[in-house]
């Protein structure tokens, strides 16, 4: 499978199998080669973004690619990083990084991810940028993620944040199916290139 096989016949489903597996098989130094990698196009976004931006970022669980490098950008330009809240079938609320994420008190939500424990929570209206994880994403900015939408309905919701994701070269693809309540990304930043939507 390469970027340029279109998955738009593919089964959201089998997509995600198939892209779930291909990140599995990475080894963790990989993963962290990519991710250093990915974090060269980080400082092309300084231009896009306020001093003091607030970024929602993730933390990757799931073979993602890592999202350190991301935070680490953040603390050295000065940036607030958050983390995503979820709430059954509402947008995203945001939380801050208390400093690092070791000093940042999380838990493990029904879904096996990690989110901060935090009642100081903002929406995403207040996100100058919001890196967000996926399965899959196309050329279009279509993203496929784990299916439970959360993404979708926060980005229906935020008017000027700057939509970005973030993942491995192999995880873009031509064309994706694109339902009525996808939201697309505006750039996507990978371990080889940043491309611009």
């Amino acid at each position: 499978m390469t970027k340029t096989d279109c998955h738009a016949d593919f089964s959201p489903m089998d997509l995600r199998k198939r892209m779930r597996a291909q990140r599995r098989s990475l080894s963790q130094s990989k993963r962290c080669q990519s991710a250093f990698l990915a974090a060269r196009f980080l400082y092309k976004l300084i231009p896009l973004l306020p001093k003091n931006a607030n970024i929602g970022v993730y933390l990757d669980g799931f073979g993602e690619l890592p999202t350190f490098v991301i935070t680490k950008f953040c603390q050295k330009l000065g940036y607030q990083a958050y983390l995503p809240i979820t709430t059954p079938n509402k947008p995203l609320k945001f939380a801050p990084i208390m400093g690092s994420i070791s000093k940042t008190p999380l838990k493990k939500h029904r879904l096996g991810m990690y989110e901060p424990v935090s009642r100081l929570t903002l929406s995403a209206n207040h996100m100058d940028a919001i890196i967000c994880p996926l399965v899959a994403v196309d050329l279009e900015g279509v993203r496929l993620g784990m299916g439970g939408g959360y993404y979708d309905r926060t980005f229906a919701k935020t008017k000027n944040c700057l939509k970005i994701a973030w993942c491995y070269e192999f995880q873009v693809v031509d064309q994706l199916p694109k339902q009525p309540w996808d939201m697309s990304v505006d750039l996507i930043i990978t371990d080889q290139r940043l491309i611009r939507l």
